[in-house]
């Protein structure tokens, strides 16, 4: 019943939105208007942020409703030199957001409320073939599912203790991604006028905390967030409560507390019945602009209550090294993370990762961009006493071809060595495709 209900939802979507690129008025059986018609279609390719037209969805946007969709897939073909096998694994996630401002509903200024609804089937995925840690899709769903993954209230205030709108100054990441999480955290860093905002409701915590852009480009989880902080996020998005105070200087505190509980597909009585441990985070983070380049510092900790306490600490950071073309769109970027974690309770108590993505490969491929980038989980006393791990590595390099702005490919290279930290190396070539509609 849930996934008709599911495709009942998707098909609403589609034909709301089903009036294509083309102009009505363009198409004509009149040869003299073949030209323009196809400039028409080809301007439309080349500029718009979404494969259907988006004249009724700005339209509702304008009006305070703001829909997104897209489609993504990870591909990969994986080599397992334990057993001298090779496998092909396949994963696709449909996703379907809707924002409602406030304020363009004409109610009051600075509130949101944002549901995420996503589908996607479970495919093979590197921690079951390769026995990794590390999964090399950060966008794995893991088992097959239809669920609402987030549905949550945000509110800002400003110095004069009034309501400030919350507006969507970026449709897509820079680099082209347009998934929910890129989205919202371009949201988050494009915000400077906040003082203090709240968010409550299932929600994801990667989108405010370890939140590095640069990292998110790369498919391999580890770079998304610090993967030894076990905090909810895609697929296990989980109720919580939110709130970041902006202090002088670009400089923000935010504390997070979360359920505990990372089962796909939990509800909201876990959270409030206890019936489950909790997590809390703290995070300082700093926004800096030297000389156009703009930056993000943060430094971090957790606790998670349970029958043992566990509790870690975190850094991170990401920058913009050098500026490419005249609008500076381009150039390389850096990215940084470490994570400490209790000893006796976590498989990896060290975790330490980073690298470097240029965008504007040539003026042609302004929007292109490629990427590497190196993390090293150190296992436990534990594991090394008993099965003899040690590290397991992870080196990615991939290339991300924008062919439009609203579809873009990456072919992705990950070489992971010492899987778990004592399995023979493995490897994987990965492709990531993500089409809005």
């Amino acid at each position: 019943m849930r996934y008709k209900f599911g495709l009942f939802f998707i098909f609403l979507y589609f034909l709301h939105f089903s009036t294509f690129a083309i102009d009505e008025s363009v198409i004509t059986l009149d040869e003299s208007a073949e030209a323009p018609k196809i400039e028409k279609i080809k301007g439309y390719i080349e500029e718009s942020p979404y494969l259907v037209n988006p004249k009724y969805r700005t339209k509702l946007e304008d009006r305070g409703i703001d829909i997104q969709s897209s489609y993504m897939t990870n591909s990969f073909v994986m080599r397992n030199r334990e057993n001298h096998t090779t496998k092909g694994a396949y994963q696709g996630l449909y996703n379907l957001s809707v924002d409602l401002d406030s304020e363009k509903l004409n109610l009051y200024k600075g509130g949101k409320l944002h549901i995420l609804y996503q589908v996607g089937n479970k495919g093979r995925n590197s921690m079951e073939f390769l026995n990794t840690y590390s999964d090399m899709s950060s966008y794995d769903p893991m088992k097959s599912i239809n669920q609402i993954s987030e549905l949550y209230y945000e509110q800002s205030f400003n110095s004069d203790a009034a309501f400030i709108p919350k507006r969507n100054k970026c449709k897509l990441h820079p680099s082209g991604d347009i998934s929910n999480l890129q989205k919202q955290i371009c949201q988050e860093q494009s915000l400077k006028d906040d003082i203090l905002n709240l968010k409550i409701g299932k929600q994801d915590a990667n989108a405010d905390f370890q939140a590095l852009g640069t990292g998110f480009e790369f498919l391999n989880l580890s770079f998304s967030f610090i993967d030894n902080t076990p905090m909810p996020l895609f697929p296990s998005q989980q109720m919580g409560i939110r709130a970041r105070i902006k202090l002088p200087k670009e400089i923000y505190i935010q504390n997070g507390f979360y359920d505990g509980n990372l089962k796909i597909g939990a509800g909201p009585k876990s959270f409030f019945t206890g019936e489950n441990d909790y997590l809390n985070m703290t995070e300082i983070y700093k926004l800096t602009d030297f000389k156009g380049k703009e930056g993000k510092y943060l430094i971090g900790d957790w606790i998670k209550t349970s029958d043992k306490t566990n509790y870690g600490f975190y850094a991170g950071f990401e920058q913009k090294l050098t500026d490419r073309f005249e609008d500076k769109s381009g150039g390389l970027s850096a990215f940084g993370q470490f994570g400490y974690a209790r000893n006796s309770i976590n498989d990896v108590p060290y975790y330490a990762g980073g690298g470097f993505v240029f965008k504007g490969i040539t003026k042609k491929r302004k929007d292109d961009s490629v990427g590497i980038a190196f993390g090293w989980h150190q296992f436990n006393k534990i594991l090394h006493k008993t099965e003899h791990a040690t590290a397991e590595k992870v080196i990615e390099l991939f290339y991300k071809i924008k062919l439009t702005e609203f579809l873009y490919i990456q072919p992705d290279i990950q070489y992971i060595m010492k899987p778990s930290g004592s399995e023979k190396d493995a490897f994987g070539f990965g492709l990531r495709t993500c089409i809005t509609f």
